[in-house]
């Protein structure tokens, strides 16, 4: 039985009405840990998939991640 003056547990959300857009940082603050490569410096953490094939030795003047094959 329902109790008509409980709340209900679903909301809809309306997706085109964004309430926040993410926009990442020129430079991130890339470093690996396990297969992902993880930028801590924008204002939401982040992360990209790399495997476990891969190393990340380094940044390049761009400072973007410098890989290398394991």
């Amino acid at each position: 039985m329902s109790n008509k003056n409980e709340k209900s547990e679903t909301e809809v959300l309306d997706f085109n009405k964004a309430s926040f857009v993410f926009k990442p940082n020129e430079n991130h603050g890339w470093r690996q840990q396990g297969p992902y490569l993880v930028c801590k410096s924008c204002e939401i953490e982040h992360a990209a998939w790399v495997g476990m094939a891969r190393q990340m030795v380094g940044l390049n003047k761009k400072g973007q991640p410098i890989m290398k094959k394991v």
